[in-house]
């Protein structure tokens, strides 16, 4: 062969090399998937199997530690309550920060290693702030957006990187000047819609991380911004990839109410009342919750105030949700029904609530 050719093909060796992601170099990616799916399923004894059978394949693939981690938290929130899930979470971290410093030593270029240790870190600040540790927080999420700032500068097109920086800044910018003076010290633009904007690339073009950063958006879109054409177009796709997973069928149940699509709802009505009887009490629990929040939509449709109270004050005493929102915008709906029947000392109440 020419010596020039020679020269050339080990000049750019090292570009293509780069170029490799773990989705098209592992043999295990298969697998990986299979996991991911299963996962978002709501089947996580088998994303467990499958993510732990990938791993034996591949034990250097980047993303197995971290979406192992997610596994098993989802199980055993779902199976064993918020506390102990926070538990498995701290545990899982400890073990798996470790094997992601040692990846990275053997394998320095590599910015998926580098982007999961900073989400490894990142899912740690999640249980800091569910605990509302506030040091614990600021430590976890600024190692995490380290970490995820460093892959993101050594790989441009690393998609999946724009899922946690998206997050990050649109939390920021939601959140109190403290906050948002922090997050300025260590570099983190507090523009919502720049983290729109990230969030939204990372749906668009992302390998792994598209699914949650569809998720987020649907939050965002359906609650805070309440663009509710963007909010469609993010939850259909995961509704028709997931049939499994009962939290996007019942953001889409939501969506359909606040937009007056009433037939369409009254076709998924079936299988929002088969998730609301299905799988442990917690999930039983959120999946109820939800249900009662869409059917007091519907009688606000119909301006049956007395069931709006109804259902709502039945929500209020059988909640066991993680955090507060749908508890927020129940208070606020019954608050709304009560001034509608001139009882304005009850709907103050549930305003300051």
């Amino acid at each position: 062969m020419n010596h020039r050719y020679v020269s050339f093909f080990l000049f750019c060796l090292p570009l293509f090399l780069k170029a490799e992601y773990s989705w098209e170099r592992s043999s295990a990616e298969p697998l990986v998937w299979d996991g991911v799916d299963a996962m978002y399923n709501y089947d996580f004894d088998n994303a467990i199997t499958l993510l732990d059978s990938a791993r034996h394949i591949d034990e250097f693939h980047p993303v197995i530690p971290f979406v192992l981690i997610a596994a098993k938290w989802l199980k055993a929130q779902t199976q064993d309550g918020y506390d102990a899930s926070y538990n498995m979470i701290n545990t899982e971290v400890g073990s798996t920060i470790p094997i992601y410093k040692q990846l990275i030593e053997n394998n320095p270029d590599d910015s998926e290693m580098v982007l999961y240790l900073g989400s490894t870190y990142g899912i740690r600040a999640r249980t800091a702030l569910a605990s509302k540790d506030w040091l614990d927080v600021l430590y976890f999420g600024y190692q995490g957006l380290k970490h995820i700032r460093k892959a993101q500068s050594m790989d441009d097109k690393l998609m999946d990187v724009y899922m946690p920086i998206g997050l990050m800044e649109y939390f920021a910018c939601l959140s109190p000047a403290p906050v948002q003076w922090g997050a300025k010290l260590v570099g983190l633009s507090t523009d919502c819609k720049l983290g729109l904007q990230h969030l939204e690339i990372a749906a668009r073009e992302s390998h792994y991380s598209w699914i949650e950063a569809s998720n987020v958006l649907t939050y965002v879109y359906l609650h805070i911004e309440r663009d509710y054409l963007k909010a469609a177009e993010v939850i259909s796709p995961l509704v028709n990839q997931f049939p499994g997973h009962p939290f996007f069928f019942f953001l889409k149940g939501e969506l359909l109410a606040k937009t007056g699509n009433w037939d369409e709802l009254e076709l998924m009505i079936p299988k929002l009342e088969a998730f609301a009887v299905s799988g442990p009490f917690l999930q039983q629990n959120e999946c109820q919750l939800k249900l009662a929040y869409i059917r007091a939509l519907k009688a606000l449709h119909h301006q049956d105030y007395a069931a709006i109270i109804e259902k709502c004050s039945w929500m209020l005493n059988n909640y066991h949700m993680e955090f507060d929102w749908l508890k927020g915008f129940t208070h606020l709906l019954r608050g709304k029904s009560y001034d509608m029947l001139g009882k304005r000392d009850l709907a103050v109440k549930d305003y300051k609530e």
